[in-house]
């Protein structure tokens, strides 16, 4: 109630929304994105993109792993400093494993079906996809390791330091893992902790870095006042502004391709120091910059609006993907030609696509929400009283 009587004042005062919109902006502006990477690597994957479009292609895909690595971060934020119980954590975590495991069903296994009854394809490339290392996955698992970790009373700086080791044990077990998990089945579910081929999209051992960065700054910044919280993300500005900077000259003295480091999720190089550095960096400046942005346009319609878009972030986010897949699946079931996915097609779609989320988010997304809630949740129900007789 307190929290609720605090919002309102913040409202009437035209002070910012929310205490902490950076980090619902980013993670807005972050989700916004996602019509347009998905789009391109699908059509890539697919074979439709046309020579035009592919020549666009490594610059849209640049923005695949950005997206995940701020919103993991924000995703950390959230849970850090918070009161939540480890068992409240843990629940959360098996619900987005839920959540991820219905919109596989929803993306690949329903129009894989349809593709295997016109085309007479294999249903297991298919059942493959449901099982591969993806964005919800890698989120309900950490979400289970970390209630352990705070049921066993480790602090942020202890959980960043695991994350690290984690990460560094990724690049060591990587060599390993594509040598003798070859397995299209078991490297899918391997891939879900450790990097194994390109399909490990989000192995827990090489992301958990940054969502554990965003627990300690959870954990710092939700227990400063207004004037230290502006000290430390002007720090945090310069010292993240400096090391871009300083890295970017780094790779471009030894000649080392950045493009490569930062390119996708779904590549060796997320296994490394340079891709992890690179992305928390860049994450981390913006991150301080939007701070500043956010108290310009703190109460302005289009922070209300982005809030909102942040507020509903999973049905945006399942939405897009659903009408992506049924989009190439059907593409594929009706043949069309390699090359059909032009400049002016992807444009066209990225806008209808987008818009359609928007709407359907910000009209149900409450609605969504309280369905996947309920569908995911597996609380107990109470016997019924038996009325006296």
């Amino acid at each position: 109630m307190e929290e609720k009587a605090e919002e309102k004042t913040v409202v009437l005062k035209k002070k910012p929304l929310t205490r902490f919109g950076e980090v619902e902006l980013l993670k807005a502006i972050a989700i916004l994105g996602l019509p347009a990477v998905h789009l391109m690597e699908e059509a890539l994957e697919g074979g439709f993109a046309s020579v035009g479009l592919t020549k666009f292609g490594t610059a849209i895909i640049l923005l695949c792993a950005f997206g995940p690595s701020v919103f993991m971060i924000c995703m950390g934020f959230g849970i850090g400093g918070g009161k939540t119980s480890p068992k409240s954590i843990r629940k959360n975590g098996i619900q987005f494993l839920l959540i991820g495991a219905l919109l596989n069903i929803l993306r690949w296994l329903l129009p894989g079906i349809l593709q295997a009854i016109v085309l007479k394809t294999h249903l297991i490339d298919d059942v493959t996809f449901c099982l591969q290392s993806d964005i919800y996955y890698f989120v309900g698992l950490y979400f289970i390791l970390y209630s352990f970790l705070v049921q066993w009373k480790m602090k942020a700086p202890g959980i960043l330091m695991l994350s690290a080791i984690m990460l560094t044990a990724n690049t060591l077990l990587t060599p390993l893992t594509g040598k003798y998990v070859t397995n299209n089945i078991a490297a899918a579910l391997l891939g879900n902790i450790v990097y194994v081929n390109e399909t490990s999209c989000f192995p827990l051992l090489s992301w958990a870095i940054f969502p554990s960065v965003g627990v300690l700054l959870g954990e710092i910044l939700k227990k400063s006042d207004e004037e230290k919280r502006e000290n430390i993300m002007r720090r945090l500005l310069d010292f993240s502004a400096v090391l871009l900077g300083s890295f970017c000259v780094f790779l471009w003295f030894y000649k080392i391709d950045i493009i490569k480091v930062l390119v996708s999720p779904a590549n060796k190089y997320i296994t490394d120091l340079p891709n992890v550095i690179m992305l928390l960096s860049l994450a981390l400046f913006l991150l301080s910059l939007n701070y500043y942005l956010c108290k310009k346009i703190g109460s302005s319609k289009f922070m209300e609006f982005m809030l909102r878009i942040s507020t509903f972030i999973i049905p945006f986010y399942l939405l897009q993907w659903v009408i992506i897949a049924w989009v190439f699946y059907l593409l594929n079931i009706f043949g069309a030609p390699a090359g059909c996915f032009n400049i002016g097609i992807y444009a066209a779609s990225v806008v209808a696509v987008t818009a359609i989320c928007i709407f359907v988010t910000i009209k149900f997304g409450m609605k969504i929400m309280k369905l996947l809630l309920k569908i995911t949740s597996f609380k107990k129900r109470k016997p019924k009283k038996k009325e006296a007789k």
